[in-house]
């Protein structure tokens, strides 16, 4: 009767088991540093760049040339400014880390498969000596 048991749960876990890999997976965005994150820019030339910052921050401390601005707690509300395609890679910051990572799970929400956020914001960026630029 124990032998029964214990084959009736692993019959019924063993399922689950197997889908839990594929779904931490698919749950998980990419953080890289700055020379990394340079690198992608470079290399990727159909990525969607995405500071989610706020518009006083983007005129203060410059942006990423290039880059799309959309505030992280505007992304669902703006998802029709986002690429259509969602395998398409889209490379985000903001300005330490901190919202960034709060708008790469918000992509992945919406269906997008790579995502990659600059992991110290663009204060890294410009501390790692990568240029900014000011103005629209």
């Amino acid at each position: 009767m124990l032998n029964l048991r214990l084959m009736l749960m692993v019959a019924l876990l063993s399922p689950l088991a197997m889908t839990a890999g594929c779904t931490a997976e698919a749950e998980a965005w990419q953080r890289v540093g700055a020379d990394a994150f340079a690198e992608a820019i470079e290399a990727e030339a159909g990525a969607f760049l995405l500071d989610t910052r706020t518009q006083a921050e983007w005129e203060q401390d410059g942006h990423i040339v290039n880059a799309t601005l959309i505030p992280y707690d505007e992304l669902e509300d703006r998802e029709s400014e986002l690429p259509e395609d969602k395998d398409t890679t889209i490379l985000l910051y903001c300005r330490s880390g901190n919202r960034s990572q709060k708008a790469a799970q918000t992509l992945l929400d919406l269906g997008y498969t790579d995502v990659r956020d600059l992991e110290s914001g663009i204060m890294g960026w410009k501390n790692a000596g990568y240029s900014v630029e000011y103005g629209a």
